[in-house]
């Protein structure tokens, strides 16, 4: 309860204060773009949820190829949505020159052919068609060890079916390593990898 009113009167330093603001709450700026930006999409949003919670948040350092000076920058793991078996979240990078942004993450487009068009059947083939991206991911985890973010959406609750993929920090941005999909719902988990970069 304390930690809430703390918060609360926090946040209302910080509008009467903008300098404050990103003293005392450094993600402010972040999760002010994040409110406005995702209002709309994520679901179950609820302003008053966002402005009591604390976002995770982690240091990232990284020394770009055109410079021996390293640079920094905040991620931050902002909540998004939640169903029966799935949890949504946003990731935001604060630059300190540029300011903060959602990250895009890449993921393959593929198409699923079932034997016999029967989707309770087996899995014929998986085809990747091509590459998109997503603001969101779906339970994902952070390792601050590997510089790893990692997801896997269910397609339905026992989790039989699902896909799931590994972004790597490199350079400043979180790359595509690789993605898995297990597309059969025979009530077990056999992925099957569709893509890999090394």
């Amino acid at each position: 309860m304390l930690k809430r009113i703390y918060i609360a009167l926090a946040f209302t330093l910080a509008a009467a204060n903008p300098a404050l603001a990103q003293e005392d709450q450094p993600h402010s700026a972040a999760l002010e773009h994040f409110k406005s930006a995702f209002a709309d999409s994520c679901f179950g949003f609820d302003q008053s949820y966002f402005s009591n919670e604390e976002p995770s948040s982690w240091q990232l350092s990284w020394k770009p190829d055109y410079s021996d000076t390293e640079r920094t920058t905040t991620l931050y793991e902002f909540f998004c949505g939640a169903g029966a078996y799935n949890v949504n979240y946003v990731y935001y990078l604060d630059d300190p020159d540029f300011g903060p942004f959602p990250v895009a993450f890449a993921i393959p487009a593929f198409d699923v052919k079932y034997v016999d068009d029967d989707f309770d059947g087996d899995v014929q083939s998986i085809t990747v068609r091509g590459m998109t991206t997503q603001w969101q991911l779906t339970n994902p985890s952070y390792s601050p060890e590997t510089g790893t973010i990692t997801s896997s959406a269910k397609w339905r609750g026992i989790g039989d079916a699902s896909s799931s993929g590994t972004w790597v920090f490199q350079q400043g941005q979180f790359v595509l390593k690789s993605y898995d999909v297990d597309a059969s719902y025979d009530d077990e988990i056999n992925p099957e990898r569709i893509l890999e970069y090394k």
